[in-house]
């Protein structure tokens, strides 16, 4: 069975497309699903848009349509964790949609199946970080321009595990930022997609990871453009963590 990619921009996703293999393209709901062999693996890519309804569609797709038998979710996020800097990677071990509140006492749960924060599959997530390692140590310096390294500011990129929070807005406010850290469990970074793909996951059963490369400290001040980052730097991080993945 093949496994599914999801990505939530074209440019996050744009040289796995180049990469697969005996590619077929079957388009769906708007999205492009591009069945082959990427990295010696049967895989179908897509890009899901952006926003958690845009990714709980999407995978469910991926679930009913195409039986995939683990999903990866592939991207970037703004670091919300001190320690974390721009090109440092979080492999999810958990996720959670911040914006989820039922109640007065933040648990996030989504009502009815009452789980608020949702597991990543250990062993998938354990081979997802090796991955990353594997590529940040090996290849990251050969594969990203040196000029485009020295302006993000990436020297040695770390790859931490830990909680991603996901939620329907663009964070850029240090005092949500701080709110966020203090409320939700070991948090790295927030996004606007992982957490909903980890509740479709849940509720049919599939494993899945989440991999996001830090873009900003998701405050509003740094030197250079999201656009610039995602071409740059972010698409590269994308195609190698993904490619030693499914060489591992």
């Amino acid at each position: 069975m093949a496994i599914g990619i999801i990505c939530a921009m074209e440019e996050e996703i744009a040289l796995l497309e180049q990469d697969i293999q005996s590619a077929d393209s079957t388009i769906i709901a708007g999205r492009t699903f591009i069945q082959g062999t990427l990295y010696g693996q049967e895989a179908v890519l897509v890009m899901s848009r952006i926003g958690k309804v845009a990714v709980a569609v999407t995978t469910t797709l991926l679930i009913e349509r195409f039986h995939v038998s683990q999903i990866v979710f592939a991207g970037t996020a703004g670091a919300v964790a001190p320690e974390l800097k721009v090109g440092d990677v979080v492999v999810a071990n958990q996720s959670v949609q911040h914006d989820m509140r039922p109640d007065e006492e933040l648990t996030f749960r989504v009502p009815l199946i009452e789980v608020g924060y949702f597991q990543s599959d250990p062993e998938l997530t354990q081979k997802a970080f090796g991955a990353v390692e594997e590529y940040i140590n090996n290849s990251l310096h050969n594969d990203i321009p040196q000029q485009h390294l020295q302006q993000f500011g990436i020297r040695q990129p770390k790859v931490v595990v830990g909680t991603i929070a996901s939620g329907d807005e663009f964070v850029c406010d240090p005092a949500k930022n701080t709110w966020l850290y203090e409320h939700i469990d070991n948090l790295k970074c927030v996004e606007m997609e992982g957490a909903a793909m980890a509740q479709v996951c849940y509720e049919y059963g599939i494993p899945f990871t989440i991999l996001r490369v830090i873009s900003d400290c998701a405050d509003n001040d740094t030197p250079f453009t999201f656009d610039s980052f995602i071409e740059g730097a972010a698409k590269y991080f994308t195609r190698g963590s993904i490619r030693a993945l499914l060489q591992a």
